[in-house]
């Protein structure tokens, strides 16, 4: 049971899904956000149980200082959800160098900081607590929905060595790990460059949707994340028809190499 969590980007989409599902079951949570007047209004519609803490997952600095205040305010976390993250289209040898710099740093170093703040005291508190990252369907393979957004994969692909990795130096604690591989979820990931930060080239604002790019209900996504949280799943899917796709053409394309290296060098090779 998860009675205390810091959720970062948790003023939208899966984020402030996954806060609003956890004070549905009598959490206390922080919603972390670098847009910290939209983190403060979800917080104050979610009630007693919720409070906006700034943060900026790009820099290592505002995460110390998120989990210095986090656990000055609730005491203990129960669960850290690393799930603020941003994207950028373009193959990656046109991706301006910016973007590349802007999207390691939220969606790699983010979540790295992040265990280097908060998983150090989470293992002193002698109790189970887990530590969350959120990856995608592109952690897992290479998915033509989404259009091409190179760097944004790069970094998803990271992510999932980054939780493999984390999980593997926490065995011997109560600290567990799981990531989360979501599909399409309606969120405001089509609109990622409003958060870039002025050393990245600066924000800029998309005026409309494009189309298609509608998904899953936030809500849901987040019911179906506690769910597989509460399993102790290490991969946790929102989607599961969609998540296999991915898998199955990664896997057939491994599988298949597999065999003829067996038949040029034999099966022992």
């Amino acid at each position: 049971m998860i009675e205390t969590a810091v959720v970062t980007g948790a003023a939208s989409g899966i984020g402030l899904g996954i806060a609003r599902a956890l004070i549905a079951q009598g959490a206390h949570v922080v919603l972390a956000d670098i847009e910290i007047d939209r983190a403060r209004a979800a917080a104050k519609d979610l009630g007693a149980n919720a409070v906006a803490m700034p943060v900026d997952q790009a820099d290592e600095a505002s995460i110390v200082a998120l989990a210095d205040t986090a656990f000055g305010e609730l005491g203990q976390v129960d669960a850290v959800f690393a799930n603020a993250g941003v994207g950028a289209g373009g193959p990656i040898y046109t991706t301006p160098q910016r973007n590349i710099d802007w999207v390691l740093s939220v969606n790699l170093m983010g979540p790295l900081w992040l265990a280097r703040a908060f998983v150090p005291r989470m293992i002193a508190q002698q109790g189970p607590s887990r530590f969350v990252v959120t990856g995608s369907e592109h952690s897992l393979g290479l998915p033509d929905r989404g259009g091409q957004a190179s760097i944004y994969t790069i970094s998803k692909h990271a992510v999932l060595g980054f939780a493999e990795t984390l999980r593997r130096d926490l065995a011997e604690t109560q600290v567990g790990v799981s990531i989360i591989c979501p599909a399409v979820v309606t969120t405001d990931i089509w609109n990622p460059l409003r958060t870039r930060h002025e050393r990245f080239g600066g924000p800029r604002i998309m005026e409309e949707r494009p189309t298609g790019q509608v998904g899953l209900d936030p809500d849901t996504a987040a019911a179906r994340i506690l769910d597989g949280l509460a399993a102790n799943e290490f991969y946790v899917f929102t989607h599961g028809a969609d998540i296999a796709e991915v898998h199955d053409a990664q896997s057939g394309e491994i599988e298949a190499a597999l065999r003829r290296f067996a038949e040029r060098y034999g099966e022992e090779a």
